[in-house]
C-alpha cells in the first residue's frame, strides 16, 4: 500500500469513527499531508469521499485544489465548492473553518479579475450560512461577499448581514485576519453610501479608522477620506475630525496624509461660503479623481448649499427666492426653487413657496409625537439599546471569566510583584 491509499484509509476511518479533532489535526499537519502532494490523483481521491459523510475529507481535498499553482477548470471547481457547501455535513466543516474561508478568498479574487462577480454572490451566501454560528457573527469571507456585491451593483445579499450588528468575530481556529475586519466595515461603508443611508456609512467608516493599530492601514485612510464625505452629506459636523478614541498612530497617519484635501473640509462647511468650497474642490480636484470620490464631492457639494439654507431657516421665517439665491450664492432663483423643494420632499426643512410674490414661507415641524408610528420607532430603539445592553452584559462576563485576562490583571496588580517578607 502507497503512502497516499495509508492516508486516505486513515481518514477515512478517523470520519467513520467520528474523530473528527484528530481527523482535522491529521489533516491539518503538513508533514503528513499527501493531498497536496498528489495533487493530480485528487479527483480519483474525491471520489472516496462522498457527502456528507466525509465532509471534512471533501473540504480538504477541495482545499489543496485551491492551494495548487493553478485549478485546470475553474467552472467545475465552482461547481464542486457549491456542491460541496450545500449538501456538507455543519458539524464537520466547524472543526475546519479557515479551509472553506481560504477557498473562498481565492474564489473572490478569480471572479473579480474575470470581472464575473456576480458569479461568486450565491456561493459566498451559501457559506456564510454554513459557517456562521449566530447572527451577528463576523466572518473573514463576509469582505469578499461585500466586494463581490460592490463591483455587480448587488447590495441586496450583502444588506442581509450588514444590517445585523456584529457582536462576535469566528476566529477561524486562529487564522482570522484584521484584514478582513477592517474590509468588512470598509466596503459595508461604501454600500450603504451607494444606497444613500449616509448615517449609517459613516458609521461603518468610523469603526475602520478606530480599530486600535499600532501602524496605520491603507484602508484606514481610505475609511477616513470617505468618512469625511460621507459625515458632511449626512449634514452631520462633528466637533474634532476623529473620534477621540482613534488610536495616537491613525490620528497622527491621517493629519499629514489627509488635513489639507479632506479634513479642512469640516472647517470650510462651518465658515466658509459656496464660491470657496468651490474653490477648493477645484483645486484638489485632481485628488479627489486618484481617490475615487468625485461622485461623493459632487453630493457634499449639495449637502453644502442644503446646510446653507437649513442655516436661513434659524434666521427668518420669510424670504423671497431672489435674496435666498443671494445668500446662498446660488446662480439663479430657479435654481434655489430646486433646492428647496428637493428639501421639502426630503423633510429636510418645513416650508412652502409662494410662486406668484417669488417668497419662501419657513413652517415649524408637523411631527406629532403621539402618533403610532412614532411611539413604535421608539419601543423599536428601547429594545435594540436593551438587546445591545444584555449583549454587553455578556462580553464582559465572558472576558472577566477568561484566563488571559485574569493572568493580565494579577501581573498588573501592585501586590504581583511585591518582595516576600524578610524572615
Amino acid at each position: 500500500m502507497t503512502t497516499l491509499d495509508q492516508f486516505v484509509v486513515t481518514i477515512r476511518q478517523l470520519s467513520a469513527d467520528e474523530k473528527f479533532n484528530d481527523l482535522a489535526q491529521t489533516l491539518m499537519n503538513p508533514s503528513v499531508d499527501q493531498l497536496s502532494k498528489n495533487i493530480q490523483h485528487i479527483d480519483s481521491i474525491i471520489a472516496t469521499f462522498p457527502l456528507p459523510d466525509y465532509s471534512m475529507c471533501m473540504l480538504a481535498c477541495l482545499h489543496a485544489i485551491v492551494k495548487a499553482p493553478n485549478i485546470p477548470d475553474f467552472d467545475a471547481y465552482l461547481s464542486q465548492v457549491d456542491n460541496f457547501i450545500q449538501t456538507s455535513s455543519v458539524e464537520q466543516v466547524q472543526y475546519l473553518p479557515q479551509y472553506l474561508c481560504e477557498i473562498c478568498h481565492v474564489i473572490t479574487e478569480r471572479l473579480r479579475k474575470e470581472n464575473r462577480a456576480r458569479l461568486g454572490i450565491p456561493i459566498l451566501y451559501r457559506a456564510i450560512e454554513l459557517l456562521r454560528r449566530e447572527p451577528g457573527q463576523l466572518l473573514s469571507i463576509h469582505s469578499d461577499l461585500y466586494q463581490l456585491c460592490l463591483l455587480c451593483q448587488w447590495f441586496e445579499p450583502a444588506l442581509t448581514y450588514l444590517d445585523t450588528d456584529i457582536i462576535d468575530i469566528n476566529r477561524e481556529n486562529g487564522k482570522f485576519d484584521v484584514k478582513h475586519v477592517l474590509l468588512a466595515y470598509y466596503y459595508g461603508g461604501m454600500i450603504y453610501a451607494c444606497i444613500k443611508q449616509f448615517d449609517r456609512a459613516a458609521n461603518f467608516f468610523e469603526n475602520v479608522i478606530t480599530v486600535p493599530a499600532q501602524a496605520t492601514s491603507a484602508i484606514a485612510i481610505e475609511a477616513y477620506k470617505k468618512y469625511v464625505l460621507v459625515k458632511l452629506i449626512s449634514g452631520s459636523i462633528p466637533s474634532n475630525p476623529l473620534p477621540a478614541y482613534t488610536s495616537r498612530n491613525v490620528q497622527q497617519t491621517i493629519t499629514s496624509l489627509c488635513t489639507s484635501q479632506y479634513t479642512e473640509l469640516f472647517n470650510i462647511f462651518n465658515n466658509r461660503t459656496l464660491i470657496q468650497f468651490d474653490e477648493f474642490v477645484n483645486r484638489h480636484r485632481d485628488q479627489y479623481a486618484r481617490d475615487r470620490n468625485l461622485g461623493l464631492i459632487k453630493q457634499t457639494r449639495n449637502a453644502f448649499i442644503y446646510n446653507s439654507i437649513q442655516q436661513l431657516t434659524k434666521t427668518f421665517l420669510t424670504v423671497s427666492l431672489k435674496d435666498l439665491a443671494n445668500r446662498v450664492q446660488l446662480q439663479s432663483t430657479s435654481e434655489a426653487e430646486r433646492y428647496l423643494l428637493d428639501m421639502i420632499e426630503n423633510g429636510q426643512i418645513f416650508a412652502s413657496i409662494n410662486k406668484k410674490d417669488g417668497m419662501v414661507i419657513f413652517h415649524g415641524s408637523p411631527e406629532k409625537f403621539d402618533a403610532n408610528n412614532m411611539l413604535a420607532k421608539l419601543q423599536d430603539e428601547t429594545e435594540k439599546r436593551m438587546q445591545a445592553e444584555k449583549q454587553l452584559r455578556e462580553l464582559e462576563r465572558q472576558i472577566s471569566l477568561s484566563k488571559a485576562y485574569i493572568q493580565r490583571t494579577q501581573q498588573s496588580s501592585p501586590y504581583h510583584d511585591r518582595p516576600k517578607a524578610l524572615n
